[in-house]
Parts: structure tokens; C-alpha cells; sequence
């Protein structure tokens, strides 16, 4: 097997200066990566609509400390790319979100999809477009896209395989540049693969989660959701603080790019307040706000081109180029935008050489030593005695006298 440079990741060396470049552009550094009013979790609702956070979270969240979105922004903060996040719908009126959100469509109800009474596309959104609000470390990825919503999911959070399609069409047809899909079927229904490849062939990223959930009745195995299923999709799971998956998979689920899946914090659909979520639509939306950074400096990049950019900067697994559970490895914004030559991580290198190993020497043994300091002294005598007995005959051969 080829042994590959293991690069030393640009997100963690850049996320350790987080906080002063937060400083910098006039965000909180707080006290870390957390804060002692940590936020709820956002709530799951059936017959009513999630109300706003009572916390507002003044810390920076672990995953923007770890992909360090703010050393990208200099190059690119997303301007002039549409996002379409196809999900619950999108508040217009979310903290970090004011003046981003399009009207979009509601592809379930008939009408615009800029509100959210269950608050998942809202967050999923904020994350990849919330614009930096004074007194928080919660921030979007690519604050300067516009984000274009699409709800699919009805009252009760149920997904029909339909809707799913004719929300990636609304997208399509409203001009998305990138596309985030935050959920799933597990049917690789025909009608969804079509709207994928109408997509695809609008020059389009689609990015999607991939399932978080184990199937019944496949024994417990994890289960395959699609569009991330298909190839042409971007297909994202989640990694927590130390690196490891946050969703089972398996090979079929397709898994292109990891990235931070757990404790990420986000907007509400009001108020001030934030909300913790997690899963692989968190990772799915970090990568899609990658993916518009990407487009939007590198304007004349195709789709495919932008995929694997973002592929071929990840940080890999060790030894190999991808695993099932990791696929090409987590995401690294910077390395996506500003590397000239992305190809360059994949080059397979001659492995470095063992290191030398010297052989250990025994300690000195004292009584060794004492016998080579008494056999120096002899030497040394036996030379002094042989050369005054030379001097003494010379002498007397030439009459030497001693006054």
C-alpha cells in the first residue's frame, strides 16, 4: 500500500489561534470552547413551534474553533453564492440571520418557506451563513451567502420521498448555487434520483446527511438514506471533539467528508438565544458553507471540481485515502479555498526510513576501571624507569658529575 504524506492540519493549527483572530474581528474569545450558560438543546415539536432560546451563548462552540472559519474570511466569506437549505424552512427573523433569507418555497404547504416552526432548518442555516452578532462566538461558516429555504417536512416532521424530490427541483429552479439536504429516505426512489441528477446537470453541489438511524427491521444495521446515497451527492457524517463518528455506517452509506456532528450551537427561529443541535445534518451544513467559500472565490470552478477540492483537502485518515466510516476525511475549509494545488495532498510518497537505532552501551564497570587506572600508573613508572636508567648510562659514559 502507498504510504501518503500525512499533512499537518491547517484546521488545527489555525484552530489554535482562534481566539486571538476572534479578538481581531471584534468576536467574544470568552473563556474557551464552552460556556457555563450553555444553551438547551433544541426541542423536538409536534403541535407547536419551538419558541426562542433563553440563553444566549457568549462562547466560541468547539466547531468553529476547529475548522476556524475566520482565517478564510480574508479570501472568501461566501458573497455573491445562494445556499438552498431543504429542510424545515428558514426564519428570516433569526438572530445572525436578518437581511440573508430569500422568501424560498414550501414545497408541502404552497407558499414562501422563510418561517420555521420547528427550528431545525433554521439552525442548520445559521451555521452555515449566521452573520457575526456582538457578544457571540456563533457564527456561520460562510456569513455572507444568501440562504434560499425549502421546506419539505410537514407539520408533524414526517418527509415524504416526493416532497424531498420537488424540494431539491424548488431549489434548482430558483437559482442555488449549492444545495444542503439535512435529511433523508431510505428508498432510492427513482422520481429523488432524477432531481438529483437535474441538479447535477445545473452545475450544482448537493450536498446531503447521511442517516443516523439503525433499521429495524435490517437487524439493527445502520440504514442507507438517500439522496446522500447516490454518487453524485456529497455525501457527510458526523465526527465528535476526538475525531470518531458520531452515525453508524456502512459502505453503502457512501460517505464522502466528515465534520463536526455534536454540541455545534445555533441560531433560533427568534430571539436572541441559542440552541444546541447535533447529527449529521450539522456536519452536512459545515460542509456546505465550505462549498460555497469555495465557489465563491473560485467562481469558474465546476461542481465537480469543487467536490473534489474539498476532498482532496481534507484532513485524511492516517495511511489511506479514505475509509468508510471517515470517507476522504474531516473538513478543512482553509485548505478548500486557498490551496493552489489540492491534488498535491493525495500524492502517494516514498515511505520515510526507519530511524537509526544506535547500539546501547553498558554502563562502566568500576573494577574495570580501577585495573586500567592501576596497569596506566605501572606503564607510566616502567616508562620513567627505563629512561633514567638511559640518562644515568649516558652519563657515566661521559663522565657526568654531580656538584
Amino acid at each position: 500500500m502507498a504510504v501518503r504524506v500525512r499533512k499537518r492540519p491547517v484546521g488545527r493549527v489555525l484552530g489554535s489561534a482562534t481566539c486571538t483572530v476572534l479578538l481581531v474581528l471584534g468576536l467574544p474569545a470568552g473563556a474557551g470552547y464552552a460556556a457555563a450558560d450553555e444553551p438547551p438543546a433544541l426541542p423536538t415539536v409536534t403541535n407547536s413551534c419551538v419558541g426562542p432560546s433563553p440563553v444566549p451563548f457568549a462562547g466560541i462552540p468547539w466547531p468553529v474553533a476547529r475548522l476556524a472559519p475566520q482565517a478564510v474570511w480574508p479570501l472568501s466569506r461566501g458573497a455573491g453564492v445562494t445556499v438552498a437549505v431543504v429542510d424545515t424552512g428558514v426564519s428570516a427573523v433569526a438572530s445572525g440571520l436578518a437581511g440573508a433569507v430569500l422568501p424560498g418555497r414550501d414545497v408541502v404547504a404552497g407558499g414562501p418557506a422563510d418561517r420555521d416552526c420547528r427550528g431545525r432548518g433554521t439552525a442548520l442555516a445559521g451555521i452555515v451563513a449566521a452573520r457575526p452578532v456582538t457578544g457571540t462566538g456563533v457564527v456561520g461558516l460562510a456569513p455572507a451567502v444568501s440562504v434560499l429555504p425549502v421546506r419539505i417536512v410537514d407539520g408533524q416532521g414526517r418527509l415524504q420521498p416526493r416532497y424531498l424530490a420537488d424540494g431539491i427541483r424548488a431549489a434548482v429552479a430558483l437559482g442555488a448555487e449549492v444545495i444542503l439536504v439535512g435529511t433523508g429516505v431510505d428508498v432510492a426512489d427513482a422520481n429523488l434520483r432524477a432531481a438529483v441528477n437535474e441538479a447535477v446537470a445545473r452545475d450544482i453541489v448537493l450536498v446531503a446527511a447521511i442517516s443516523d438511524q439503525r433499521g429495524a427491521s435490517q437487524a439493527g444495521t445502520p440504514v442507507v438514506w438517500y439522496p446522500a446515497g447516490f454518487e453524485q451527492v456529497v455525501a457527510v457524517g458526523g465526527i465528535d471533539a476526538d475525531g470518531k463518528p458520531t452515525e453508524p455506517v456502512v459502505e453503502k452509506s457512501g460517505v464522502d467528508l466528515v465534520a463536526p456532528g455534536v454540541a455545534a450551537v445555533s441560531v433560533g427561529p427568534s430571539g436572541p438565544g441559542h440552541y444546541r443541535i447535533g447529527g449529521a445534518a450539522v456536519a452536512a451544513a459545515y460542509v456546505a458553507g465550505a462549498a460555497a467559500l469555495v465557489r465563491s472565490y473560485r467562481p469558474a470552478m465546476t461542481s465537480a471540481e469543487i467536490r473534489a477540492r474539498l476532498e482532496l483537502t481534507a484532513e485524511h485518515p492516517p495511511g489511506v485515502a479514505r475509509t468508510p466510516a471517515l470517507g476522504a476525511g474531516v473538513l478543512d475549509p482553509y485548505g478548500a479555498v486557498s490551496v493552489l494545488d489540492p491534488g498535491q495532498a493525495a500524492r502517494p510518497v516514498a515511505p520515510r526510513p526507519a530511524p537509526a537505532v544506535l547500539p546501547v552501551v553498558p554502563p562502566a564497570d568500576p573494577a574495570v576501571g580501577r585495573a586500567a587506572g592501576v596497569g596506566a600508573a605501572v606503564g607510566v613508572g616502567t616508562l620513567l624507569a627505563l629512561a633514567a636508567a638511559v640518562t644515568i648510562r649516558a652519563g657515566r659514559r661521559r663522565r657526568w658529575r654531580v656538584r
